[in-house]
């Protein structure tokens, strides 16, 4: 199977969304140029920067913030900026799918050859039914994580006295999804990069270029038997010099996939940060108020469950990213245990060779060259909530003490 048809309902769900530019020739399967989906991502496009640009000089959200209760202030103030938040990232991702669509062209160009080298050059055909499988489970609970987690809160809510929440919560719905959407496209490409890594892997831990018996010496063995096993040898030396060629391009690969998707991974790793601090920092303002109702239980669970997703995408995004990083460790230990002729020097060479590449072509994953999406990228986040969480509560306390004061007066 194609690439390109293993992720045609991504694709199709992309065009619907704004995400995605191309048609795909079903005949030739190549990506051919779309005037009208990209005329409708420039008009979506700058509705989106519009609406934000009206929500950002709308004067009358202060008016109706003033002289609220004691959440009304900065926990009204810290939803705004996750409103904002929300679309900033929703613009983000619409500009960049735009901007690189061409890039995204040449990502899915060199993907084929890839493909094309490993099924003629070693006869490895790669498992593209596989991916289209595991797209469509990690999109399945994707969705149904997100559908799960609103419909609580919109339940949890319409108990609420704020009868200005729907209209909130169907404005931050759209760019979520988006976001979520674009989110699944960065999955899905790190989960390509990933099943051809793994392939050169496997390829890695199979080859042997010294397959003679050290307990058999060499003088002892036919000429037929010596004949083969050099041809053996040959042909494995020719299957580690294309894995090395296949790496060259495989971290060329991703190099393409930082640029399609770079942007979007900094904003929207961005408003996650965001949405998870200011959902945290409502938990606190429930847990203050607590009265052991059973409003209160929805209130919190509402909060927490309005976190999930944005603390999945970002759970998920660094786990996959890390797993496919350290395939360049993997590879570098798997050359290692391929036994060679000491006495050969092309064998020596080439394996010196292919390590000095496995050391400074390091695979990484960049969110715009800000930072390397990867593990430590959660002890990162968690620190930063913990920090700007202590911060709203100090505010929080300092607030109410002045009204206090203001009451007393």
């Amino acid at each position: 199977m194609d690439i390109l048809d293993a992720i045609a309902p991504l694709l199709r769900v992309s065009q619907l969304c704004n995400l995605w530019q191309w048609r795909v020739d079903p005949s030739a399967r190549l990506l051919q140029r779309s005037r009208w989906l990209e005329l409708y991502s420039l008009v979506i496009l700058f509705v989106s920067s519009g609406y934000l640009l009206y929500g950002l000089f709308d004067e009358s959200r202060d008016e109706s913030d003033e002289g609220g209760n004691e959440t009304s202030n900065i926990g009204h103030t810290v939803d705004y900026i996750q409103l904002v938040g929300i679309r900033v990232a929703h613009i983000t991702s619409l500009l960049e799918a735009l901007w690189q669509r061409q890039t995204q062209q040449r990502f899915f160009a060199q993907l084929r050859e890839i493909d094309r080298d490993f099924a003629s050059m070693l006869h490895i055909d790669v498992d593209n039914a596989k991916l289209r499988q595991q797209m469509t489970r990690r999109g399945l609970w994707m969705l149904a994580g997100y559908i799960i987690s609103q419909s609580f809160i919109i339940v949890t809510k319409m108990f609420s006295p704020d009868h200005k929440f729907p209209i909130y919560w169907i404005c931050y719905l759209l760019p979520l999804l988006v976001c979520g959407l674009r989110y699944f496209q960065i999955y899905t490409a790190v989960l390509i990069v990933h099943q051809r890594l793994e392939l050169l892997h496997k390829l890695l831990e199979s080859l042997q270029l010294n397959e003679a018996d050290p307990q058999k010496p060499y003088a002892c063995m036919c000429i037929k038997e010596a004949l083969q096993m050099q041809v053996a040898a040959a042909a494995c030396m020719q299957r580690l010099i294309t894995a090395r060629i296949l790496y060259q391009r495989l971290w060329l690969l991703v190099g393409l996939l930082n640029r399609c998707y770079g942007l979007s991974m900094l904003f929207n790793l961005g408003n996650d940060f965001l949405a998870i601090t200011s959902n945290c920092y409502w938990i606190f303002l429930n847990f203050r108020q607590f009265a052991a109702s059973p409003y209160d239980f929805m209130q919190i669970l509402g909060s927490t469950l309005w976190t999930t997703p944005h603390l999945g995408n970002v759970l998920a995004l660094a786990l996959m990213c890390e797993r496919a990083a350290y395939f360049t460790t993997r590879l570098a230990l798997s050359l290692h245990h391929i036994r060679v002729d000491l006495q050969n020097d092309s064998h020596n060479a080439l394996i010196t060779q292919f390590s000095l590449q496995l050391l400074h072509q390091r695979l990484c994953f960049s969110a715009a060259g800000f930072f390397n999406v990867d593990c430590t990228l959660l002890y990162t986040i968690v620190g930063a909530t913990t920090t700007y969480l202590i911060i709203l509560i100090q505010f929080h306390m300092s607030e109410i003490s002045f009204s206090n004061a203001s009451d007393g007066a």
